[in-house]
């Protein structure tokens, strides 16, 4: 949770804490932009994921303010992101059952 903000360093230090714990096996972020921009928490995720290594799969189901530019942001570093909720919960429950 960032907590309503739209501050990038949140999802960077979110991130850290989330990719600490080995037990993770994917990284579902569900983001409904009303408060938050959507395209600062795709820079979050984009400036997290060159600073370290994530080794689990991340789904990103972005939906809400500047949510264009938000798929634009993770479309040029090659993430992709989704709008549908029960889209991005099924496929981070695949992967989840594909790490165990």
């Amino acid at each position: 949770d960032i907590g309503g903000s739209s501050n990038p360093e949140k999802v960077v230090n979110a991130l850290k804490i989330i990719t600490a714990d080995p037990n993770v096996k994917v990284i579902l972020f569900n983001i409904f932009g009303g408060i938050t921009r959507t395209d600062d928490v795709a820079n979050g995720i984009v400036q997290a994921t060159s600073q370290f290594k994530v080794n689990v799969p991340i789904v990103i189901r972005l939906t809400g303010t500047n949510e264009a530019e938000a798929f634009k942001i993770l479309e040029s570093v090659g993430m992709a992101a989704m709008n549908d909720m029960d889209a991005a919960v099924e496929k981070a429950v695949a992967l989840a059952k594909e790490a165990a």
